[in-house]
């Protein structure tokens, strides 16, 4: 299984949700990113919420295992910071491919953590295989999500 521990990746429990109810993605990727900025008060909610997505009108970040990686690049940020979602009922991005796993992120703009962007773009569309999307969905918890996804 690909490993993402050598990037430097803060995300914990409180940042790691099961979603029961009917909920779009742009509803999704909000509850993510207050997530992420209601324990880091130097991120404006607004400001990151409107990068995320301008992010993705660009182009869709939902790939065929069903895995969404909304994602922007964060002036004066100096680290990666996550926030991880599992539908039980997969929801449907902007072009119609279904979502059952969402991973955004926010990452330092500085060219020095430009690298490891894309090395943790690759390694999560690595890591969500199809099989692995599918067997996330079958958690309970946001606890068995944290230890499958080994975060």
């Amino acid at each position: 299984m690909t490993d993402i521990s050598d990037i430097k990746l803060k995300i914990n429990l409180d940042n790691i949700f099961l979603i029961k109810d009917n909920i779009t993605k742009k509803e999704l990727v909000e509850k993510l990113v207050h997530s992420i900025c209601d324990k880091n008060p130097s991120l404006d909610a607004g400001e990151m919420l409107a990068a995320v997505l301008k992010r993705e009108e660009g182009i869709s970040t939902t790939l065929e295992s069903a895995l969404s990686i909304p994602h922007a690049r964060v002036e004066d940020l100096d680290a990666f910071l996550g926030a991880f979602a599992v539908m039980t009922s997969p929801i449907e991005d902007d072009y119609g491919l279904p979502i059952k796993v969402m991973f955004l992120f926010f990452s330092p703009a500085g060219q020095p953590y430009f690298a490891q962007h894309l090395k943790l773009l690759a390694r999560l569309s690595e890591k969500f295989t199809p099989e692995f999307v599918q067997e996330l969905t079958t958690c309970t918890t946001p606890q068995e999500i944290a230890k499958k996804v080994n975060l």
